[in-house]
């Protein structure tokens, strides 16, 4: 379906603008990648991370500022996963715990371990037993908050299969139930579904969504019974245990391909997932773009530990 362009607005005067407003994304100053990351993993580390989990976490952590949403991305170091650490609700060197496992399925609690790489670390689990069963599905329990989840679904991607993630739980007056899901799309650039359903809840029409999530996720995994914990569903499914590779690959070109367009008005149709990659590599290439005030957080976490502020592209 054509999309309809907005209508224009009537002029206005240009208001006066404070001088503390942020600036505008194309103008923030860009660092490298890999750099980003590298710094993000230390700091971790100096928080108590195992030095194998630091990296991912710190990945899935960067996930938001190499993908076009800052406000979900590093900035959430500070605001929300340093302070969890000192809080004692996070607690990065915590083993998880597998309470059921039934070969395809498991039920696992990571009793309180960094979300940001337990709920990765699920996600392999989760890619190797489907490679076994065709699918994998684990349900998690004692999970610290954990970033992007269509990031934890886009595991699954380099192994050719689909991922489903989905969480439910928060903590006082702010529920989550984030749904990911991230499949190969044949010719083109991955699928990567990533929405939070808490907003969609307040509407009738949607609200059957949140509550699929909240007993997939949540009452699944037993967090229901308990306050201040989050649940989650983690799944892989393997498309070429049911058909063959070259049968799923021509179909999902035919059905991705199919949502690709032109709006009126000039303006591209493309699915989630598409305009996400494309981001990537420009960020890859050109720097990551930070918001001034994050990198001097990011700065002054460099300097405490002893290292040198993040360099700049360009």
């Amino acid at each position: 379906m054509a999309l309809r362009p907005r209508a224009l607005r009537s002029a206005r005067p240009a208001p006066d603008v404070p001088a503390d407003t942020p600036i505008p994304e194309q103008a923030w100053r860009r660092v490298p990648a890999d750099e980003l990351v590298t710094l993000v993993a230390v700091v971790l580390m100096a928080q108590g991370f195992p030095e194998e989990r630091a990296r991912p976490a710190a990945e899935a952590l960067c996930h938001g500022d190499l993908t076009g949403a800052p406000d979900t991305g590093v900035a959430e170091l500070t605001r929300v996963h340093l302070p969890a650490i000192e809080n004692g609700l996070v607690s990065p060197s915590a083993e998880p715990l597998l309470i059921a496992d039934r070969g395809a399925a498991a039920l696992v609690d990571y009793r309180r371990a960094s979300g940001l790489w337990a709920v990765g670390e699920a996600m392999d689990r989760a890619v190797q037993r489907a490679g076994r069963f065709g699918v994998g599905l684990l349900s998690l329990r004692g999970v610290g908050p954990f970033g992007r989840v269509g990031h934890h679904a886009a595991r699954a991607l380099p192994h050719g299969m689909i991922g489903l993630v989905m969480a439910a739980g928060g903590y006082g007056d702010q529920p989550v139930h984030p749904l990911g899901m991230a499949a190969p799309a044949g010719a083109y650039p991955e699928f990567v579904l990533d929405v939070d359903l808490a907003d969609t809840a307040r509407n009738p029409q949607f609200a059957g969504f949140a509550l699929m999530v909240d007993v997939l996720a949540g009452v699944l995994s037993g967090v229901a019974d308990h306050e201040h914990d989050t649940g989650l569903l983690v799944l892989a499914i393997a498309p070429t245990t049911l058909r063959s590779a070259d049968g799923f690959y021509r179909a999902a070109s035919a059905v991705f391909g199919s949502m690709l367009g032109w709006a009126e008005g000039g303006t591209p149709i493309r699915y989630p997932g598409w305009r996400e990659a494309q981001y990537l590599e420009q960020c890859r290439a050109l720097g990551v773009p930070l918001q001034a005030g994050v990198r001097r957080q990011l700065d002054s976490l460099a300097l405490g530990l002893g290292l040198a502020p993040l360099s700049t592209v360009g």
